[in-house]
């Protein structure tokens, strides 16, 4: 075990590294719940106790390099900074591979070899880029993201949230967490189709968040937190992301969880 010194000592690291973000999207309250996500995914997968402190660590520096743009592997330009920063610390070697691996490999499903391995992946990938929390970053994604620059609003983030679902397949995921990817996959999917059908309350919160991250005015979570709905699926929508970034949905989330 590394020691609450060190936890705080790298902690403390990545907040200095991101007290100004290229991504306001790719902030520290995301790389911190990132890391608190993988975390509770080590335990859920029975992993060692060992693996849980360093899948925080993991999840903490998974996106402490993130270019404005979709075209860079930033997990490539992150595992690079993670390493350098663990070897600057004096982290023992071994233990910076265990902690590089998954940022390495954040992006896409490969061969997982623990479950540590998979944690930052599962993380970020189920708790943070599905659910209702997501419709909110996402939004402030397309308004801050150089790919969509002069690009009418409307249009970039639909383009988004299409590309984005297509993309998405249960099969990424182990069977075990099917249940909770389709009910996290089942909130973008249904701002999406509000959204095709330009129903006032999506495109205002679109348009809300887009202009959030043209202007970087504040954070995903301060958008969140003073979000004013304005009709019933808008405030369902809002309380569920509320709940989330509060640290209140792991108890419905290990329900969906299957049991073999």
């Amino acid at each position: 075990m590394l020691g609450k010194r060190v936890l705080e000592t790298i902690e403390e690291r990545v907040r200095r590294e991101l007290k100004k973000p290229e991504m306001i999207t790719h902030d520290f309250n995301h790389c911190k719940r990132v890391g608190i996500g993988a975390k509770w995914f080590v335990r859920v997968l029975k992993g060692k106790k060992e693996e849980e402190e360093l899948a925080y660590l993991a999840g903490l520096l998974h996106d402490i390099v993130r270019p404005a743009t979709e075209k860079i592997d930033h997990a490539i330009l992150s595992a690079e900074k993670a390493k350098a920063v663990l070897e600057e610390l004096g982290l023992p070697e071994k233990t910076t591979q265990q902690i590089v691996l998954p940022i390495l490999h954040h992006r896409k499903p490969v061969p997982w070899k623990s479950p540590l391995h998979q944690s930052v992946y599962l993380a970020d990938k189920i708790l943070e880029q599905m659910g209702a929390y997501v419709i909110f970053r996402r939004s402030v994604f397309v308004g801050e993201c150089t790919d969509y620059k002069d690009k009418p609003f409307l249009w970039s983030i639909k383009h988004q949230f299409k590309r984005r679902l297509e993309r998405f397949s249960e099969k990424a995921f182990p069977e075990k967490f099917r249940g909770l990817v389709k009910y996290q996959y089942s909130w973008p999917k249904m701002f999406f189709g509000s959204l095709e059908k330009e129903e006032e309350w999506a495109v205002d919160l679109g348009r809300e968040g887009y202009e959030i991250g043209k202007t970087r005015t504040s954070t995903v979570d301060e958008f969140i937190q003073g979000f004013h709905p304005n009709n019933w699926k808008a405030e369902k929508v809002w309380k569920e992301a509320l709940e989330y970034i509060e640290g209140k949905k792991f108890t419905d989330f290990k329900k969906l969880i299957k049991e073999f």
